[in-house]
């Protein structure tokens, strides 16, 4: 199957093909990735924002995978592809050698690697880990990386040590190789802006006005929320990418936890509604309860007062977001200008671990970002 450059606008998001197309693609074939069920979850919650869960009941790392869409079937297809991905991940890799990074990848930027906690370079330097070759998304040159930045510590040798902190951060599934690629990178520099963020005390936050969005689809969205009695607050987060972050919290008295949602898109728009649809995807996993990661003590969620942002302190969504340009070309050349930025901010070329075959049903890659930060705790602060 070759890549395929088309862009389909959609509601929230962009992709190479229709959403029937894709489904009609993997549809027959969700076994042979362990998906044995696939729910709709949307009238769980008050809310009526389209929620899907895909079931993996032999998984090594979630066995339950949330979705959400404009549509019932972009949600159904977000769940799978979100099944899809960490099916992928959990497959082994292959192992191009095993030794110290001094003789076999002496340019691999160790220290700016995601690691469990700090080590000192000497420590570093006197440990032998098995490596995996990736691509750099920009020079396209073979590039080794420790196996554990993407190996989780269940599938790991007893004898490996335990350094490199492997995240989903940078996982993602498409209908081609370049649409998978923009959209890990999109995530990548998401979760950075917000660790950086968290790291000043959420001083780069501008908070926005919801009635002010004019999007139709994201117009849409607030209006639900409103409708339900939900609380929304929306920020802008300012980062060295100058790409649309967008921070949304829910909160509402039925439920009264404090949700959250980041998103990152060249498309400020679509930024927006994810940082929002995933807030509520949030509050209908944790009323689902099938998730395996979430607490079982209701006490563990953040259920601090919800106080909301004073209205007149709050930005309005147009001129908030008037300095984004449009960013046009093709999966691939955004998938290129976005490592390149990403380069620019942290000296380091992203690499990406093809996890699939070219001539596999979907696409999933891993990309890892030198010198970029995840959070380690689940909740978003406020």
């Amino acid at each position: 199957m070759s890549d395929v450059e088309e862009l389909v606008a959609l509601p929230g998001t962009v992709r190479a093909r229709t959403p029937e197309e894709t489904w009609a693609h993997v549809a027959g074939h969700l076994p042979e990735f362990g998906i044995t069920r696939v729910a709709d979850l949307t009238g769980l919650d008050c809310i009526g924002l389209p929620v899907f869960t895909a079931i993996r009941p032999a998984s090594l790392t979630l066995s339950a995978s949330q979705g959400k869409g404009a549509t019932p079937l972009l949600a159904k297809l977000s769940a799978v592809m979100e099944a899809i991905e960490l099916w992928h991940v959990e497959q082994p890799l292959p192992i191009v050698v095993y030794g110290l990074a001094a003789e076999v990848a002496p340019d691999c930027p160790l220290a700016a690697l995601p690691q469990t906690v700090p080590y000192p370079d000497q420590a570093l330097a006197r440990m032998r880990w098995e490596w995996t070759a990736g691509t750099a998304v920009v020079s396209r040159e073979k590039v080794l990386l420790p196996v554990d930045l993407v190996r989780r510590r269940a599938q790991r040798p007893a004898w490996a040590p335990d350094v490199w902190r492997a995240t989903s951060t940078g996982l993602a599934c498409g209908n081609t190789r370049d649409e998978a690629l923009l959209h890990a990178l999109f995530e990548v520099a998401e979760r950075d802006v917000l660790y950086r963020d968290g790291q000043c005390g959420g001083q780069e936050r501008t908070l926005i006005e919801p009635g002010t969005v004019e999007d139709p689809y994201g117009r849409e969205v607030v209006g639900r929320l409103e409708a339900a009695g939900m609380s929304l607050e929306i920020a802008l987060v300012d980062g060295p990418y100058e790409l649309p972050v967008c921070l949304a919290y829910l909160w509402s008295e039925d439920y009264p936890v404090v949700f959250a949602g980041g998103g990152c898109h060249s498309s400020p728009e679509i930024a927006l509604t994810r940082a929002v649809t995933e807030a509520a995807q949030s509050r209908l996993a944790a009323i689902a309860g099938t998730r395996d990661d979430l607490p079982s003590d209701p006490g563990s969620f953040d259920a601090h007062p919800f106080r909301p942002a004073p209205a007149s302190g709050l930005a309005p969504w147009p001129q908030a977001t008037a300095r984004f340009a449009p960013v046009g070309g093709t999966f691939t050349d955004q998938a290129r200008a976005m490592a390149c930025r990403i380069a620019h901010v942290t000296g380091h070329e992203p690499v990406a671990l093809d996890l699939s075959a070219t001539d596999g049903l979907v696409h999933a890659v891993q990309v890892i970002c030198p010198g970029t930060h995840s959070r380690i705790r689940r909740s978003m602060p406020r």
